[in-house]
């Protein structure tokens, strides 16, 4: 198969679109090759090219980045009953690196061997989705249902099967719970429950929540954000504005990486309650939270592990984690298909084709945007420009033709 294709590289910490031309990449023995329908952008991509976010991966290597998609499997390389050419798979982006951590026993990759470092990540240690075609290793790639794909097609039609770019974040979002209830060692009861930061994630938690009978309240430091988000959630859950109410929640997500978001939690959570740290801090942020090093947030988000602890006079169990269960990611890819209305709403615009400087906007009444300099949008998005007003969930669809 001969075609011109496009991947978003990373080199000497430059981003840009990469055209490449001849036979696309044949798979080896246990691979995959997928045609890319859809990739997410995550605000972990945005953090780790402008810097508030560290990862490892060589400077000097070609990079490709993204680590958020959904394709059609195109070709295997040897036997794999389990998969046919045609069928669509969501890519799970986190390989155990054996050589760095020989010490991680765990059969399956899960939060505690992602945050202690015993993984390579695709989109920043090694090459990741944002490409017109990926080969993938089997073990990271999870068949989508028929089932799922005709529930997703009825309730997000223009979408249709991109839609399931959004399994990763989900996947990641339900094993939030899964550790909270490990920790309590038993299941979480519904009660109040407040979501700080309103972003694609912030919706996904809010999700998640009112799934498990949980009254949802909403806050982001950009107000229009919050009111993206409720529009987004349909109208279920409320807007917090934290100025003029003092709630006491029994749980607390923070999807915002901020300091001024975790003080807002520990604010509002109430005494005995649970507050989450989803989001890893900000560069800055991490020095402004523990200037006396003493209770140090973001190892708290990276090592999957419960704390007790009393902040400003108020008992707490604190709780955090990087990445997912692999297990539960046929859990994932249900509950997008079970939600795809309003995940529809929250993918706020698409950028048709990697190379393409514009940003379609979904949004009723929205209008498009376009990179001033005409360079590619996905580049002008990852280096930092501020869209969050104006729109929630951006996918890039690498074929234009299956979207108009």
């Amino acid at each position: 198969m001969s075609k011109q294709r496009f991947e978003v590289q990373r080199h000497l910490e430059q981003v840009y679109v990469a055209r490449q031309s001849g036979d696309v990449p044949r798979p080896r023995s246990g691979e995959a090759l997928l045609q890319m329908v859809a990739c997410g952008i995550c605000g972990a991509d945005i953090r780790v090219v402008t810097g508030n976010k560290s990862a490892t991966g060589e400077p000097n290597r070609y990079t490709t980045l993204g680590h958020e998609g959904v394709g059609r499997i195109i070709a295997l390389g040897g036997n794999a009953p389990e998969f046919q050419p045609g069928d669509y798979a969501i890519v799970l982006p986190h390989i155990h690196d054996r050589e760095r951590a020989p010490q991680c026993f765990a059969p399956r990759i899960d939060p505690v061997c992602i945050g202690s470092g015993h993984t390579l990540h695709m989109g920043w240690d090694i090459d990741g989705c944002f490409a017109d075609f990926m080969v993938v290793p089997i073990t990271n790639i999870v068949r989508i249902a028929q089932r799922h794909l005709r529930l997703a097609a009825r309730h997000a039609p223009r979408l249709r099967e991109a839609i399931f770019a959004l399994v990763e974040p989900m996947l990641c979002t339900l094993s939030a719970y899964e550790l909270i209830e490990a920790e309590l060692q038993h299941d979480l009861p519904p009660g109040s429950a407040l979501v700080v930061g309103c972003g694609p994630i912030g919706i996904l938690h809010s999700l998640a929540l009112l799934d498990r009978g949980y009254e949802v309240w909403i806050t982001d430091a950009v107000r229009k954000r919050a009111e993206l988000a409720w529009w987004c959630l349909g109208g279920r859950g409320r807007i917090l504005d934290p100025a003029k109410r003092r709630e006491a929640f029994d749980l607390v997500m923070i999807t915002a990486s901020s300091a001024d978001a975790i003080r807002t939690g520990e604010t509002l959570v109430r005494k005995g309650g649970i507050v989450y740290l989803f989001a890893g801090l900000n560069s800055l942020d991490r020095e402004a939270m523990d200037p006396e090093k003493i209770f140090f947030y973001e190892r708290l988000h990276r090592t999957a592990q419960g704390i007790r602890l009393s902040r400003r006079d108020k008992p707490a169990l604190y709780l955090g984690h990087s990445g997912y269960f692999e297990s539960l990611a046929p859990r994932a890819i249900a509950a997008v298909a079970a939600n795809a209305a309003s995940l529809d709403r929250a993918v706020t615009g698409v950028i048709p084709g990697f190379s393409s400087p514009r940003i379609l906007s979904r949004l009723p009444g929205g209008i498009d945007w376009t990179a001033g300099d005409e360079s590619p949008a996905i580049v002008s998005v990852l280096r930092g420009a501020d869209l969050r007003e104006r729109h929630c969930k951006l996918l890039v669809l690498p074929d234009e033709e299956n979207y108009s």
